[in-house]
């Protein structure tokens, strides 16, 4: 121990040695501050860094799915655009069988109301060959006979061509209304099927979005843990330096005392 003269000489040397504990005190506790604003700065950057990369994944997964729903209804709206084409076609082909069929019918029916006519024009030709002797009045109730004849061939065949054309109508009809109820039903079923896309889409963007809920809260809970295992560090890391501290200038308070007793 040092040699000293007076008690202020003890008192000025013991607070030198005082002050020095006090300084390397401050100065550990500053190098622990320090260090833990860089841990913690690293942490957040990191935990934003991962958030960042979080979100753009969601937002990439997000397009994924988008993009791939959109393909899907480009591709149903083709399928069921060939669909309508398909039974467009078909029923094209029955509605120009429908109307050739009503031509032919037509066209025979016509040439059998023609052979009848000429038929009749052929008869009252003989019958006016064998009469030609006839009198005059004969001849005139021969030609009103004719008349009455094809008058009623016409009403007969007029008849008939109207149940033709109404037969024919009909049917025309009933094909154009199968067209339409098949074309309905497609477009039911495209509508079904992209409302189907629809739900699938969102219920996946649904899960995705809960996904990254979880994925998030796992970060950030890990963070505060983190945050937590810091504080608890550098709360125990202080805990450590002041017990130092208060255990040497105990010791030095121990040999200040040590040093007066020599003046008792």
């Amino acid at each position: 121990m040092n040699s000293f003269q007076t008690i202020e000489e003890v008192n000025g040397y013991f607070e030198k040695q005082l002050e020095s504990l006090y300084e390397k005190y401050t100065a550990q506790l500053q190098i622990v501050e320090k260090n833990k604003i860089q841990i913690y700065t690293t942490l957040q950057k990191k935990y934003e860094e991962q958030l960042i990369a979080l979100e753009q994944l969601k937002q990439n997964e997000e397009n994924d799915l988008k993009q791939n729903c959109a393909l899907a209804v480009d591709k149903i709206k083709f399928l069921f655009e060939n669909k309508k084409q398909i039974i467009l076609e078909k029923y094209k082909s029955e509605y120009n069988e429908e109307v050739k069929g009503y031509k032919q019918n037509k066209v025979q029916l016509l040439e059998q109301m023609q052979s009848e006519e000429r038929a009749v024009f052929k008869n009252y030709q003989h019958q006016q060959v064998e009469k030609s002797r006839c009198l005059i009045t004969d001849f005139e109730q021969r030609l009103d006979e004719l008349h009455s004849e094809l008058l009623n061939l016409c009403e007969i065949y007029e008849q008939q061509f109207s149940i033709l054309e109404e037969k024919h109508e009909e049917k025309c009809e009933l094909i154009e209304q199968k067209r339409d109820e098949a074309i309905e039903k497609i477009l039911d079923s495209e509508i079904a099927s992209q409302n189907q896309l629809e739900n699938q889409l969102f219920e996946k963007l649904q899960d995705l979005n809960e996904k990254i809920d979880q994925q998030q809260d796992t970060l950030e809970r890990d963070f505060i843990e983190k945050e937590h295992s810091l504080e608890e560090m550098v709360n125990t890391e202080c805990e450590k330096i002041e017990v130092d501290y208060e255990q040497k200038c105990n010791k030095v308070y121990e040999q200040q005392e040590q040093a007066l007793a020599q003046f008792d």
